[in-house]
């Protein structure tokens, strides 16, 4: 676990993938760093005796003197690295044995392995990165579209914690006057207009307000969103899976109930990430393993922000139908439901939406007739809002969405306050407690607590 870590340990990992590759990369850090390494790499020059950022190619060898690979080491010095501390990354071969064989030689010299995160806080406690950008490193990693990649890199780049730090350090100029005019109580000296710290703290409760506004879309572009597929056994939903990601991914049948548990899969449509679910069929069963199914399938449709339901136009909309969709609008009040009148390339189809009350799309999902029309509508639900792409700031965490409403709850009582003609003291106590919110985000107010559950989910070597 990241809370048995002792930081002034030498730690090794393998960051590369391990697998069958050109190269694999060990990235090692500590005091010991280079001392250690030296002692089983053989090459032209000692480790100890060369320049920061150069390539030294030699071998590692086992402790009878035999090869164990041809490496190529790469040396930074502290305090120029990424964290802070003595680095050598060893790239060797990519095979996974001899890659393994490597890092089992470099443990062998005393330097433990390192736990996930390890090496992003040491740059954050060296002072290399703020909180925000350890976390970009992460979402950086794990982006799966290009408005998540963009996103994470302006985060990296220091974006937010330029924003979060001007806005923390208004807020400090705002006590340090209230302060300062709590010393001369007894004189009854006013230093500043109670109505300019309300304008103040009003602009600050504005700026804070439009990044948490951003939240929305931060979400939307790293997590995606869910997208439940419902319906009637045999009304297409698994045919129209499979049409949106264009391969036949689930199983197809005329067999009603083929679909027993739910399959999940991934679409990106302009950068936003549809995770699309293709669930069981809903009917009333006596068969448990379907009972579970159907079970599933509404647990499914309550956490989803858009659901298909997709109808068989061949037959009648059921009073059954009607009452799953009033039951989909009770379970979820926030999701956009699509009713989909599935199946219009059939000679006997025929519409009856008007009795859901519930926009409809016509469409053939085994035609691909009307599938245009159901991404547009998807991508608009996604979409709607006030902040859009040009935003230079967005928050994607909700860590930071938490501490920004924080702040902003600080930030409205220090009005409050002001309103009422309270003393600075009232004052400056809501606008510590925001501050210190504000502090959480870029790393300036910590516990061990919130740091262990930020670097835990890093991968291994990073």
């Amino acid at each position: 676990m990241v809370n048995n870590m002792k930081m002034d340990d030498t730690i090794a990992a393998i960051a590369t993938t391990l697998g069958e590759s050109a190269i694999s990369m060990i990235r090692v850090s500590g005091d010991k760093a280079i001392e250690n390494i030296s002692e089983i790499f053989e090459g032209k020059v000692d480790l100890r005796n060369v320049k920061t950022h150069t390539a030294h190619f030699g071998r590692i060898a086992d402790e009878n003197g035999n090869t164990l690979d041809d490496v190529v080491c790469i040396v930074y010095r502290k305090p120029r690295s990424f964290t802070g501390e003595d680095v050598i990354e060893i790239c060797c071969h990519g095979g996974i044995h001899v890659t393994k064989r490597v890092f089992e030689r470099i443990i062998e010299t005393g330097i433990r392995p390192a736990q996930p995160g390890e090496f992003t806080k040491r740059a954050f406690i060296n002072g290399k990165i703020d909180l925000t950008q350890a976390e970009a490193i992460a979402d950086l990693i794990k982006a799966e579209s290009d408005r998540a990649y963009i996103t994470s890199v302006r985060q990296l780049e220091g974006k937010l914690s330029k924003d979060i730090n001007k806005i923390r350090e208004k807020m400090i100029d705002i006590i340090g006057l209230l302060e300062l005019e709590l010393d001369f109580v007894e004189e009854d000296i006013q230093l500043i207009d109670k109505r300019k710290v309300n304008d103040m703290i009003f602009e600050t409760l504005r700026e804070v307000e439009s990044i948490l506004k951003t939240y929305k879309f931060g979400k939307l572009w790293k997590e995606g969103l869910k997208v439940a597929i419902v319906g009637k056994p045999n009304a297409g939903k698994s045919s129209l899976l499979n049409t949106l990601l264009q391969e036949e991914r689930a199983i197809v049948t005329e067999i009603p109930g083929t679909t027993r548990d739910f399959i999940e899969e991934k679409i990106i449509v302009d950068g936003i990430i549809f995770r699309l679910i293709d669930t069981a069929g809903i009917r009333e069963t006596n068969d448990p393993i379907e009972s579970e199914g159907v079970r599933r399938t509404w647990k499914i449709a309550s956490e989803s922000d858009i659901v298909l339901f997709v109808h068989d136009c061949t037959v009648p909309v059921s009073d059954e139908e009607i009452g799953f969709l009033k039951k989909l609008d009770e379970l979820n009040t926030k999701a956009e439901i699509i009713f989909l009148n599935n199946k219009i390339d059939l000679e006997n189809s025929h519409d009856e939406t008007f009795k859901t009350g519930y926009e409809s799309i016509g469409l053939s999902a085994t035609k691909r007739i009307g599938i245009d029309e159901l991404i547009g509508k998807m991508k608009q639900f996604a979409v709607t809002g006030d902040i859009g792409e040009g935003s230079s700031v967005i928050i994607t965490s909700e860590r930071h969405y938490s501490a920004l409403l924080k702040a902003k709850d600080g930030l409205i009582k220090s009005l409050e306050s002001v309103k009422h003609g309270e003393s600075n003291e009232f004052i400056v106590v809501n606008l510590k407690y925001a501050l210190d919110a504000l502090g959480e985000i870029v790393g300036k107010v910590t516990t061990e607590e919130m740091l262990n559950n930020i670097f835990s989910k890093f991968c291994i070597g990073k």
